[in-house]
């Protein structure tokens, strides 16, 4: 499914600052979780809608705690 929902691309765009903070490239996410090349560059590019399950894979990807990744301004 696509979206451009701008809280999804807000949320991209908060994933992938993080993921550039800390130095974590996606390969690295993919290799420590199951998510896949795809899903996080969807994520990254607010084009994918996604359940609590892979949150929490993100978080672990990234190394943050999911309170760290939901951490930023959007309107809903």
């Amino acid at each position: 499914m696509y979206f451009k929902d701008k809280r999804f691309v807000a949320f991209g765009k908060h994933v992938q600052e993080l993921r550039r903070e800390r130095g974590v490239e996606i390969k690295d996410i993919v290799a420590n979780t199951t998510l896949s090349v795809k899903d996080v560059t969807a994520i990254e590019l607010g084009a994918k809608n996604f359940g609590f399950s892979t949150l929490l894979e993100l978080a672990k990807g990234l190394e943050v705690t999911p309170s760290q990744l939901l951490d930023m301004d959007f309107q809903v």
